[in-house]
């Protein structure tokens, strides 16, 4: 499963960025990529947002027992 990341910042300055996530899991990376580029693009229309880079992570699934 793959988790929906954005790293937003307010300013060219590194200090003003944060780590954001998604609340949903995607199956695959493709299509975690295709919901983290969306949701930056839109992130970016608020003018408080000077960058948003879209990124995805894999979430380990447990093993089972």
């Amino acid at each position: 499963m793959w988790m929906v990341l954005i790293l937003l910042c307010s300013s060219p300055m590194a200090q003003s960025c944060v780590l954001i996530t998604g609340e949903d899991l995607h199956p695959t990376k493709e299509k975690c990529f295709e919901s983290s580029i969306q949701k930056a693009e839109k992130a970016l229309t608020f003018p408080q947002v000077y960058q948003a880079k879209p990124f995805c992570q894999i979430i380990p699934e447990g093993k089972k027992t």
